[in-house]
């Protein structure tokens, strides 16, 4: 496993807080490189989550730090992926259950992961995934985080479902996009939700078709679900980064790092209040 500091390891020179902080990190796929910025913000104030809980690109971000991945890594992999990385992943297969079999995505994972197993990461996590036959939320807790992560954003239609122990998962966003309660299992005492996902009336619809309405009843029921979560849950803190005009895109994810990072500055001051002396 390698170290999360690299050459230059995170400054951790201020004591751990007594209360356990924990991350919920939401699906929302490009977006979710603001996930990244969110924990270099963490970093550089010394504090270290004590718990991680991710759905889709919130389990891939998540799950890859608990693992020890470098921050600058993971953001050199998503600025380095432009549409020649993304069609990589999407190549079509031979089966008809996706559009792509998802292994090449599983071949990158491990190439910043290995074969390291979920129960034995330095940092407790929970992959979230759906069951596709009973509608589910599969929390993830031990097993190869590859295929955790993979079958966490096995993008229903896009991805073939991820087989699991005698269970076919798919994207645990379907029914679980924003992780608060999964996280709180590990043992959080301060849980800070981070929800990526993309707001519906962001999206103009000058002449709609089949796709982008298909694309966008998606949008409405996710964040709808991460909004019922974030009322019922009740995280300590809830940061929705804004993205301006600009969103990050597979093809280019801008300033999402930069956002994300900023958001979690800005709830700095309260986060130290929550976590106590």
């Amino acid at each position: 496993m390698r170290s999360r500091g690299g050459d230059n390891p995170a400054p951790f020179s201020i004591p751990l807080p007594g209360k356990k902080l924990g991350l919920a990190l939401s699906s929302g796929g490009a977006r979710g490189t603001a996930h990244i910025g969110v924990l270099k913000a963490l970093e550089e104030a010394g504090f270290s989550p004590a718990a991680i809980a991710g759905t889709s690109v919130g389990a891939w971000v998540g799950g890859c730090y608990a693992a020890g991945v470098p921050l600058e890594e993971l953001a050199r992999y998503w600025k380095e992926l432009r549409w020649y990385g993304v069609g990589r992943h999407l190549i079509p297969g031979p089966v008809w259950r996706g559009w792509t079999s998802g292994n090449s995505l599983l071949r990158a994972v491990k190439k910043l992961v290995g074969n390291v197993r979920i129960e034995d990461l330095e940092i407790p996590f929970i992959a979230v995934a759906t069951d596709l036959a009973t509608g589910e939320a599969i929390w993830i807790r031990e097993g190869p985080l590859a295929e955790a992560i993979c079958a966490s954003g096995a993008v229903p239609g896009l991805v073939v479902p991820r087989p699991w122990n005698g269970r076919w998962l798919i994207d645990g966003g379907v029914v679980d996009p924003l992780p608060v309660e999964a996280v709180r299992s590990l043992g959080a005492e301060v849980v800070v939700a981070v929800d990526v996902l993309v707001c519906p009336a962001e999206k103009q619809f000058l002449n709609p078709n089949v796709f982008k309405v298909l694309f966008q009843m998606s949008t409405i029921f996710q964040k709808r679900i991460s909004q019922l979560e974030a009322e019922t849950q009740r995280p300590d803190l809830l940061l929705q980064p804004r993205f301006g005009p600009n969103p990050p895109r597979y093809a280019n994810i801008g300033r999402a790092v930069e956002v994300g990072y900023q958001e979690m500055r800005r709830h700095l001051p309260r986060l130290r209040e929550l976590l106590g002396p």
